[in-house]
């Protein structure tokens, strides 16, 4: 099982979300018998797959479409061929979600979480899928895998999730119905978890998920548990630690700052089995550290520096060097263009890339659009929430 909190939930559309037995009556009200539904997206699928696995792609849509004709030839139809394809393929925008999922989603943005949708479908019908129920607030970016050049379960199309993301494959949780999807995120590097509505037995030849759910809002309550979460729980005060030692590493994703004892306002931080220190510039300070906002910048800094060279990795450019050069100021908010606050002061950070390789202008562009989607950057400009809680000192 996965052992910390993932940065970004990945929900697979088709299946996961959609409720997608109205399908049957689409078949039905052209004509045709209701099993069709089922034989159809099989295959629909299978030729999906059957493409990505020859280094292929086609959009959902057409692959879709042109197996209706095929399924639908020697059916005895109401309506026009054409007619009877348009008229199920345009079921996939009048899909309904499970009854569970708006509880799961709301619960999952309700802990912080940032949530993206990945589908083999298109974008445009997961917009729909998530408008009618007025939940497409909830995710910060509905994918498709017609972007990513693949169908899932090809690497590719979880590569592309995280690319977007700015994120690490290995920070994203994928939540699916579908094993074949829980595999292949798996094999991806993404945690995953495998929502399981029907009891179902999961097949032992693909990789086992990291979470089985039964409904999603359970997800919520087993991420809570994991390492990294903010669970509110304050620590046992019944185990002493003397003045003197050095207090133990703390669990992965928490840093625990402490004053240094040395006087004045040094500081220890201590981020698992690293040792740093915080300060404020002389006079106010002894500046035996960086200062506050100088962790802030450094933190933005390393994190754009990271997410630059694992795009260029992937796209195999020839990056030599990234270097960022970060700057705080408060500056008057009448003196910021782009700014949406026009009265008073606002924080400032000039950030500079210098990008080292035989780059053209396309890539340096792109390279420059990719350090806005690193992780740390899209928390400074979301809403941030932070809760205080005060806990009784161990003697």
């Amino acid at each position: 099982m996965t052992s910390t909190t993932p940065a970004v939930i990945v929900f697979d559309v088709n299946e996961t979300l959609s409720d997608m037995s109205a399908m049957k009556a689409r078949f039905v009200q052209v004509g045709a018998p209701a099993h069709l539904a089922s034989a159809w997206f099989a295959a629909l699928l299978r030729d999906g797959f059957a493409l990505a696995a020859a280094g292929g792609a086609a959009p959902f849509s057409v692959i879709g479409s042109e197996l209706l004709r095929a399924v639908l030839r020697d059916v005895p139809l109401m309506r026009e061929p054409d007619e009877a394809v348009e008229h199920i393929m345009a079921g996939f925008g009048l899909l309904t979600l499970h009854p569970d999922v708006p509880e799961g989603i709301r619960a999952l943005t309700g802990a912080g979480m940032r949530l993206v949708t990945l589908s083999n479908g298109s974008a445009e019908a997961a917009r729909s899928l998530l408008a009618a129920a007025e939940l497409e607030g909830h995710f910060e970016a509905l994918l498709s895998v017609e972007d990513a050049g693949a169908w899932k379960p090809m690497r590719a199309a979880y590569d592309y999730a995280a690319e977007a993301c700015g994120v690490r494959p290995a920070e994203l949780l994928l939540v699916a119905v579908h094993p074949w999807d829980v595999h292949g995120a798996a094999e991806a590097g993404l945690a995953t978890a495998w929502l399981n509505r029907g009891g179902d037995t999961y097949p032992s030849y693909f990789t086992a998920p990291d979470y089985t759910l039964t409904r999603l809002a359970e997800l919520a309550t087993l991420l809570a548990g994991v390492p990294g979460a903010a669970t509110g729980a304050a620590p046992d005060s019944t185990t002493d630690t003397p003045a003197d030692s050095t207090p133990p590493d703390p669990a992965e994703g928490l840093v625990v700052v402490t004053e240094s004892g040395t006087g004045g306002y040094a500081q220890q931080i201590t981020v698992g089995p690293h040792r740093l220190a915080a300060d404020e510039p002389r006079p106010l300070g002894t500046d035996t550290g960086p200062s506050p906002y100088d962790l802030i910048l450094a933190g933005l800094g390393a994190c754009t520096s990271m997410t630059v060279r694992m795009y260029a990795e992937r796209k195999k450019w020839p990056l030599k060097k990234v270097t960022v050069t970060l700057r705080h100021d408060r500056v008057h908010a009448t003196d910021c263009a782009d700014c949406e606050t026009v009265v008073g002061q606002i924080d400032h950070i000039a950030r500079l890339l210098r990008l080292e390789g035989d780059l053209d202008e396309d890539q340096r562009q792109r390279l420059a659009e990719i350090a806005d989607k690193c992780p740390v950057h899209r928390t400074l400009h979301s809403e941030i929430i932070v809760h205080t809680t005060v806990v009784e000192a161990t003697e």
